[in-house]
């Protein structure tokens, strides 16, 4: 019989002075080592770990959550320190370094102030803290863009601590935001026939096509088919990088000009914080219908963090406005 004793666990918060007193060990006096809790979209809280060189102003958050969870499955703390160690070094190479120190003065970020839309309802608490402006059941928030590579973006959100110490105004802020986020996030409309052949597309290069005949043949149907399928009455809205792309349902003129282009309204679905779908309203829709598609696939296939809203929304040429609905 095995009587090997159970391992016995520390809780969350010793875990975490663990893992901050270790790394600061670890990098020395010349590191500044802290943890950073930190409210993400949709009032998401997560703990950061931050490690901050001396004469350096910005820092990535090395969130924690889900080290703890890996440390309840058996991974040693010491081996999760070597992991946010060698996290944080590949972040500061070279190739990353400059993004990463930018000046945080208002001279050096006003070229890359950008806005995005999120909930408003989940980030009530959050709101309080940041300049925003309501619009419909959103919020427009902002944000300085501080990394655009082939890696990813990295973006700093702005505070109302960062506004009262550049002395501006929101309305500054906001136009500001109008001008750069085009210009730095342009919009994309893609069909949904598009998106999809385009997957299916990438599938066929994927797939081992040795003794695959069958599925290629049933691709090719698939292909096919889609340019008979009613996916030719949606688009898909979002930005040329696909992440926060929600927000080009703010850009002048985006939506205006695919509803002209096709003579019709549309029903905009929030499929997440990075799209918007954009349905025509052929005078059949089914309002009901959209909505409970929303919400089923907000519950079953969008992460909690990147909810954009539950609701449906319509966008009228006549009146040339978008409305809740």
């Amino acid at each position: 019989m095995n009587m090997e004793k159970s391992k016995e666990f520390i809780k969350y918060d010793q875990f975490l002075i663990g893992v901050k007193t270790l790394v600061k060990k670890r990098m020395g006096g010349g590191y500044y080592v802290d943890i950073n809790h930190v409210t993400k979209n949709n009032s998401i809280e997560l703990d950061g770990l931050i490690i901050l060189k001396k004469d350096e102003k910005i820092t990535p958050n090395i969130y924690l959550n889900s080290y703890y969870e890996n440390y309840l499955s058996g991974e040693s703390i010491e081996d999760i320190v070597d992991e946010i160690i060698k996290i944080y070094e590949d972040t500061m190479e070279e190739g990353e370094r400059e993004a990463l120190c930018i000046q945080y003065e208002f001279s050096e970020m006003k070229s890359c102030i950008v806005f995005r839309l999120v909930n408003y309802n989940k980030n009530t608490k959050l709101l309080n803290e940041i300049p925003h402006i309501h619009f419909l059941d959103l919020a427009i928030t902002f944000h300085c863009l501080v990394k655009d590579n082939e890696d990813g973006i990295g973006t700093i959100r702005i505070t109302n601590e960062h506004i009262e110490h550049w002395n501006i105004t929101l309305e500054e802020l906001t136009e500001i935001a109008r001008i750069n986020t085009p210009n730095l996030l342009p919009a994309s409309i893609r069909s949904m026939n598009d998106v999809i052949l385009d997957i299916l597309n990438k599938e066929m290069e994927t797939k081992d096509l040795e003794n695959s005949s069958n599925d290629e043949n049933e691709i090719e149907n698939m292909l096919n088919q889609m340019k008979q399928d009613t996916a030719h009455d949606m688009y898909v809205l979002s930005n040329t990088k696909g992440i926060n792309g929600a927000s080009c349902l703010l850009y002048p003129e985006v939506v205006k000009e695919l509803a002209d282009e096709l003579n019709t309204d549309f029903y905009l679905l929030p499929s997440s914080i990075h799209e918007i779908i954009l349905v025509k309203d052929n005078g059949q829709i089914d309002k009901n219908a959209l909505r409970e598609m929303v919400l089923d696939v907000n519950d079953t296939q969008v992460a909690d963090e990147e909810i954009l809203s539950d609701s449906i929304y319509f966008y009228s040429r006549e009146r040339e406005a978008i409305t809740l609905l």
